[in-house]
């Protein structure tokens, strides 16, 4: 990787939009339980990873940017562990959907 292509990946690691893109799950967790919008999330995820303790007024009440991302992440387990989840659903109905037996 050249050094322009390696500061174009860091700087895009830091756009709000490329965060609410590729961190999708962890936005909608991290608005439903510290009750953020999307792009005050997206800021959270931002701050954390250019390590500044805290973020926004919102995230700052909950407990800082670690805290935040460490019970979103703790939640979205919690979720995905639940009986009758997605993440549960047996996929071999799925596979055999369309086909004659």
């Amino acid at each position: 990787m050249t050094t322009k292509g390696a500061r174009s990946a860091f700087l895009r690691s830091y756009h709000i939009p490329s965060i609410l893109r590729h961190y999708p799950r962890l936005v909608r967790s991290m608005s439903r339980l510290a009750i953020l919008d999307e792009i005050a999330a997206a800021t959270c995820i931002r701050d954390l990873k250019a390590r500044r303790r805290w973020s926004s007024d919102r995230v700052d009440r909950y407990g800082g940017t670690r805290k935040v991302a460490t019970d979103a992440w703790k939640y979205r387990r919690a979720i995905s562990l639940l009986p009758g989840s997605v993440g549960e659903m047996d996929c071999g109905m799925f596979a055999m959907e369309g086909r004659e037996r």
